[in-house]
């Protein structure tokens, strides 16, 4: 099982590293290339269009130039989307090689180099092509996320949150109160950053920590998704669809995935609510915690005419996605924190339940 190693800064990564390492690093991130002097560093730039079988083949095609051989070691350096291309290579050069990643967004540490879920986009698809492959390790620290941009930040926050939906009530709270305090901290401060590192760096660290365990502990009793990880996709699917359709013609701007979730979670709440007949307000609480951690919590709107995604298209997106069995659809539904099912709801319940939905 993959070992979670939890850091305050970066002076012990050289440690875990041998000869025969090969560093798949984010272009964006060469400020951090003193760190792995000796290595053999394949840059990358990064973003879901560049996520795709062609990215890949030239990062196999350097390895076989450089001479890597079944004994090499491969490190991913990045966000989200480094580590699953990184892994996804390691994971089929040479039939797989051991590797690890150093995740350097709020994203990243909290969930997506947790779990051992590699791959890469196929048109508009995401993760379409991957592999189920688990890192030997994980080295993560708050010192990287310093010079992260509030926007890329706040991404991260709704993977944090959605965790503790999941999984802890408590820290639900202690997490949304701090993500508001960082947020009107940026806004009156214009940075992240309070002089001595991260504002709350410390609260920060223990809430990665807590989202790190559990979900490496979802990860260890259910590595394939046949039950409990299904869990994880809280936000998910709705969040797919939106990217999806925001990737497709330029009729609407870019959104990153963490605010893709976050939206997807609000209406996943919502479609708790009215199938499940409550009126306790946790949609509502929780669109205003995503809200005041600075996150979206509408549809997109198109950006000439202004108007959010129809509904039609995020089903018509769904009927894709990898979690349908059928003419159903398995989703996870948020009641309120740590009160949370997966359910297999038939696409034409879904789409009575969707009909307003915004």
């Amino acid at each position: 099982m993959t070992k979670i190693q939890i850091n305050k800064d970066l002076s012990g990564i050289r440690s875990l590293l041998g000869k025969d390492t090969f560093v798949i690093m984010d272009n964006n991130l060469k400020h951090l290339c003193e760190y792995f002097k000796g290595c053999r560093i394949i840059g990358i730039d990064t973003s879901e269009q560049k996520k795709r079988m062609e990215s890949v083949l030239p990062i196999i095609d350097r390895l076989l130039d450089e001479g890597a051989d079944r004994g090499a070691f491969i490190l991913g350096v990045g966000g989200g989307i480094t580590t699953d291309i990184a892994g996804f290579v390691a994971s089929v050069y040479k039939r797989g090689v051991r590797f690890a990643f150093l995740p350097t967004t709020l994203l990243a540490q909290a969930d997506a180099s947790i779990g051992g879920k590699n791959g890469v986009n196929f048109e508009s698809y995401k993760n379409i092509i991957g592999t189920i492959t688990q890192p030997e390790w994980v080295y993560i620290c708050a010192e990287v996320l310093r010079s992260l941009p509030a926007p890329l930040f706040r991404a991260g926050a709704a993977e944090v949150l959605k965790t503790f939906i999941l999984f802890d009530g408590e820290a639900y709270g202690e997490a949304a109160g701090y993500f508001a305090e960082l947020n009107d901290f940026f806004r009156k401060n214009g940075t992240l950053c309070d002089g001595a590192g991260l504002y709350g760096e410390e609260r920060l660290q223990r809430l990665i920590s807590k989202c790190a365990m559990y979900k490496s502990g979802v990860v260890e009793r259910d590595a394939f998704e046949r039950g409990e990880r299904r869990l994880l996709n809280l936000g998910h699917t709705f969040a797919h669809a939106i990217e999806k359709v925001c990737a497709d013609g330029g009729r609407y701007a870019p959104i990153m995935h963490g605010e893709a979730v976050a939206i997807g979670m609000v209406l996943a709440a919502k479609v708790a609510a009215r199938l499940h007949g409550l009126s306790n307000g946790f949609a509502e609480r929780l669109e205003a915690d995503l809200r005041r951690a600075g996150l979206p919590v509408e549809v997109p709107c198109s950006l000439k005419e202004g108007t959010p995604i129809a509904m039609e298209l995020l089903l018509d997106a769904l009927r894709k996605d990898k979690k349908v069995a059928g003419g159903a659809i398995h989703f996870i539904l948020p009641d309120a924190p740590q009160q949370v099912t997966d359910k297999l709801i038939p696409f034409n319940e879904l789409e009575e339940i969707c009909r307003d939905l915004r």
